[in-house]
């Protein structure tokens, strides 16, 4: 039974792990009309199986000859550590996370544009680009004073009240 409770403890261990790296919410597609169920979700069994495996173990190692006994009680307690992770989902389930939704001026940051007017360093120019399904020109001005000419290919490094700050690809493309 020792193997038993140290295979459960480890698979139990792994699928927790499992937890961590992937979560406990399921895709909304799963479920209709937006229900959740937690009763066999991962953290659920990931939860019995450790304490399953733990108090089986420390009890094979007490008492050997009570072997009935040890898996009916490992048993319990993993039932009783399962309920406990399914309300512990349930409440994270219920909790509304508040995103913080990037504006358009993060989603810019990186995006390719060209240069449609000339920029120099103290008279601003334009750029255009496509951004969501929309063909868009901004005022913009150079990072680090360079002259861009009309037809250059840029990077947005930010945008400022409507005027993109940008840098020539060439440069950016150096540094990759």
């Amino acid at each position: 039974m020792t193997i038993l409770y140290l295979a459960t403890f480890i698979g139990g261990l792994l699928y927790a792990v499992r937890v961590m790296l992937n979560g406990v919410e399921r895709p909304p597609n799963e479920h209709p009309a937006g229900e959740r169920s937690f009763r066999v979700s991962p953290a659920v069994l990931a939860s019995f199986a450790v304490v399953f495996g733990v108090a089986g173990y420390a009890m094979t190692r007490r008492a050997a000859d009570a072997v009935v006994m040890n898996v009916v009680v490992a048993g319990g307690l993993g039932v009783v550590f399962s309920v406990i992770a399914a309300r512990l989902v349930q409440k994270w389930w219920t909790l509304t996370p508040v995103h913080d939704v990037a504006g358009e001026r993060e989603m810019l940051q990186g995006h390719l544009a060209r240069v449609t007017k000339s920029i120099r360093g103290d008279v601003d120019g334009e750029v255009a680009f496509d951004f969501a399904n929309e063909h868009r020109v901004l005022r913009a001005r150079s990072c680090d004073d360079v002259a861009l000419l009309a037809g250059t290919e840029v990077v947005i490094e930010h945008i400022d009240d409507d005027v993109a700050y940008v840098e020539a690809w060439a440069e950016v493309e150096k540094r990759l």
